[in-house]
């Protein structure tokens, strides 16, 4: 393990009480763990990134939920950038170009509050108050030029049987839309039919776009998964042409269900197959996400165990290989981890990945030495 960061990172060494250290005996031959930074964001929960100061690099931007407020790391030697130092920040958020100035600015989640943060100056705006979200989703939903945002609460600590969706109707005005759901946890926004309109994905159900931001079509993709709270990821795994679902068993402690994939039929509005990839594991699977991690031109999958859980925490790989098994585990970390964000964030054309276990204050990239 090393340690990397600029002039402002502070380093020093966690009394580990909760599955927060610092130092971890990583035996992955693939990947080099490294320690952004620990000690001064406090409850790193967000995770996203994008280039926030338009140099052309992948910036890294967390969140702290009790100190430290939205940072970013910013590329490529990973300097400590102060945001807003006076935020409670959720579990999600991302950067995008909100206010269509050719700038990107910076959505988040915060403690029952939704808002966006507006580049160079992170003028703070808020889209809507007063109730909890837990993941928020951004894209052009009507293909009207203005980001629109989809948003959903957690069913496990609170409801999450609505979807918020925030039509962005001109620059910095939002109408917002309630669609009821299925309780539970779970959101991705994607095309998933294949015709360049963004869907959405909860739990065991997709929402066709029709093109109208008012009208959607809601279609059941799985009669076999019963779990309500999901970690969930898009990615072409059997490598069709067509987006398959990936769903981790997310919430609560002490439970145990599985992680599974469905592929996509030729019909998306029909029933997906499941293929079990873990039959049993411990419902605290708090990142999930699809990528070529050994660059062997399948996708892979790797999943983290989140602090609630029984030790060890893994944060783990499942390779695919070209006869599209899933046979090779491998593990990364024994200490856990949460939200976590995929990117190639060191430019070399292999995937790594950033994250920090939940309640803990250490931010960690898993760089990929794959060749």
């Amino acid at each position: 393990m090393k340690i990397l960061g600029g002039v402002f990172v502070f380093l020093m060494l966690l009394v580990s009480v909760v599955s927060c250290e610092v130092s971890n005996s990583n035996d992955s031959p693939r990947f080099e763990e490294v320690v952004l930074d620990t000690g001064v964001t406090q409850n790193i929960w967000m995770k996203t990134y994008g280039d926030i100061n338009g140099n052309g690099l992948t910036d890294i931007v967390v969140g702290g939920r009790h100190g430290g407020g939205l940072v970013a790391y910013l590329a490529p030697n990973w300097e400590r950038y102060v945001i807003n130092e006076n935020l409670a920040v959720s579990t999600d958020g991302a950067v995008a170009d909100i206010n269509n100035n050719g700038i990107n600015d910076i959505v988040v989640v915060l403690h029952r509050e939704l808002a966006w943060f507006s580049g160079p100056d992170w003028e703070h705006h808020t889209v809507d108050k007063d109730f909890p979200l837990h993941d928020v989703e951004v894209a052009d939903l009507n293909n009207s030029g203005l980001k629109d945002l989809v948003a959903r609460n957690q069913g496990a600590f609170g409801d999450g049987d609505v979807l918020y969706i925030y039509e962005q109707e001109e620059l910095g005005v939002w109408n917002r839309q309630e669609i009821k759901i299925v309780d539970g946890e779970g959101l991705k926004v994607r095309d998933v039919n294949g015709n360049g309109r963004p869907d959405i994905v909860i739990n065991s159900y997709w929402f066709e776009n029709t093109g109208d931001i008012n009208n959607w079509i809601q279609h059941q993709f799985t009669d076999t998964w019963t779990w309500p709270h999901a970690f969930i990821d898009l990615a072409d795994l059997n490598n069709n042409g067509r987006k398959d679902i990936v769903m981790a068993p997310a919430e609560l402690h002490d439970q145990y269900y599985r992680i599974s994939w469905f592929e996509a039929p030729e019909d998306p509005t029909s029933i997906w197959k499941e293929h079990v990839l873990v039959d049993s594991i411990e419902a605290v699977i708090h990142f999930i996400g699809a990528a070529d991690i050994n660059l062997n031109g399948r996708k892979d999958i790797m999943y983290a165990h989140m602090r609630q859980g029984a030790f060890p925490q893994e944060v783990a790989v499942l390779y695919q290989d070209r006869r599209n098994r899933w046979d090779t585990k491998e593990v990364l970390s024994n200490h856990g981890s949460h939200s976590m964000i995929l990117y190639d964030f060191n430019q070399n054309g292999r995937i790594d990945a950033v994250g920090a276990n939940h309640q803990c204050d250490t931010l960690k990239m898993w760089i990929n030495k794959a060749r």
